[in-house]
């Protein structure tokens, strides 16, 4: 469950890989939390992303192959 839900998602795409964005709030500065790990999706923020949110922009990200992102079809990727 989630403490607050986005004001906008969508995708960035590169190299035909989708990467699944989030933005809660609307307050400067905007704050961008990184993924930890390779294998943990945004979600991961969910315990600091709506304090956060009452007083900055925050944008979280899934990493490529994680959460709603995806992966590349070509393994090096």
């Amino acid at each position: 469950m989630r403490s607050v839900q986005p004001d906008s998602t969508g995708y960035a795409v590169r190299d035909d890989v989708k990467i699944s964005y989030e933005v809660f709030g609307r307050q400067e500065p905007a704050i961008l939390l990184l993924p930890t790990w390779g294998i943990i999706h945004s979600r991961f923020w969910k315990g600091q992303v709506g304090y956060l949110s009452r007083h900055h922009r925050v944008i979280t990200f899934d990493g490529r192959g994680s959460g709603q992102s995806s992966a590349p079809a070509d393994p090096e990727g």
